[in-house]
């Protein structure tokens, strides 16, 4: 394990602790592992992981700038995949994506059914479906299902393991 692995582990530890505990994922975190993710890559692969730490980064925040903006999930988690493209580039960060999200429909999926919850949240889902139209209920449906939530950065994590261990 090089050195580049071994600040992304723990920053995905330290991360997953304040996620679970506090529900924040804190830019304390998230701006120093971002910039020892920018010096390991340049100092290990020159001006190209530099550029390859970038937009590994740039990737992380595309992916979930639209469910933010729509309010399904906080800025720390955005910022966070982020950090973990700066990481490991475009490509690592698309599958950590990836995995991540399906773990992340596994647990809501669990919990929806623990709670008993899962057949009115699927209704609530498609009845705020973009193409379907707003409802004059929208924020308030989307408000309500806070209760539905649980820590995505958990889920962003552990599909972040999955993508090194098969990296």
């Amino acid at each position: 394990m090089g050195f580049n692995e071994l600040a992304l582990t723990i920053t995905l530890g330290l991360a997953s602790y304040s996620d679970w505990r506090e529900r924040k994922i804190y830019n304390r975190l998230l701006l120093p592992a971002f910039i020892l993710a920018l010096c390991l890559n340049t100092w290990e692969k020159g001006f190209s992981g530099l550029v390859a730490s970038l937009t590994g980064a740039g990737v992380g925040l595309a992916l979930l700038i639209i469910p933010f903006f729509l309010g399904g999930m906080g800025a720390g988690d955005v910022k966070f995949l982020g950090v973990v493209g700066a990481f490991g580039g475009a490509n690592f960060v698309f599958y950590a994506f990836l995995y991540g999200a399906v773990i992340g429909g596994v647990f809501s999926a669990v919990l929806l059914a623990r709670r008993k919850a899962f057949i009115p949240t699927l209704v609530k889902f498609f009845l705020t479906m973009p193409f379907w139209g707003k409802p004059k209920h929208f924020h308030e449906s989307i408000s309500s299902a806070g209760e539905e939530k649980f820590p995505y950065g958990i889920a962003l994590v552990l599909g972040t393991l999955v993508a090194m261990l098969l990296a």
